[in-house]
């Protein structure tokens, strides 16, 4: 299990400036997921792109039920997933980290809660992603049928399925916003 931290994390605020996507709204993302559900077995994809200093959350996923929940009711502050990735990047300035989600059980009654309700919608035995440069935070998570306990080791023996999704997604979905992502993007290389 990886080492979690005391400290309440906010993911997601009523600040925040969301931009959503489903398979309907960035086609070339839910061509990616499609792929990966007929290779894989992959039951669920998530993609976050997020401007820290200006609260802007560019969040793409495969399943709108969940996403409205996860995001929208913002359940995502309750996640044992995102919150061990999170308060580990939180304290580095940059850095990234892959973690099947097994390493991550949930220790609260709302974290317990959370996991539930996400196996509800057949999404579990995942593998995430997060990394924090610059003021920016990228997330790319894949979860698998809540009967296949060895979905992960899909990215272990082939990390190019990881890697590939990333670039796909990042291109897919940041495409949608340009002009704003572009004066990002130009900051980080600065």
């Amino acid at each position: 299990m990886i080492e979690t931290i005391n400290k309440k994390l906010v993911i997601v605020n009523r600040e925040a400036k969301l931009h959503r996507y489903t398979n309907d709204s960035c086609i070339e993302a839910g061509a990616v997921f499609y792929n990966l559900e007929k290779t894989i077995g992959c039951t669920y994809l998530i993609y976050m792109y997020e401007n820290l200093l200006t609260n802007e959350k560019f969040v793409y996923s495969s399943n709108w039920n969940w996403q409205d929940l996860l995001i929208g009711e913002k359940l995502i502050n309750h996640c044992p997933i995102f919150l061990t990735a999170f308060n580990y990047l939180e304290k580095r300035n940059n850095a990234h980290m892959f973690i099947p989600w097994y390493l991550s059980p949930p220790t609260t009654k709302e974290e317990r809660n959370v996991c539930g309700l996400r196996s509800e919608f057949n999404i579990s035995n995942g593998f995430g992603y997060g990394a924090k440069i610059n003021g920016i935070r990228e997330t790319l998570a894949f979860g698998g049928d809540v009967k296949d306990f060895t979905f992960y080791q899909n990215f272990i023996a082939t990390p190019n399925i990881f890697y590939a999704t990333l670039y796909k997604l990042r291109t897919n979905v940041l495409q949608k916003n340009k002009q704003t992502l572009l004066s990002d993007l130009i900051k980080i290389n600065q």
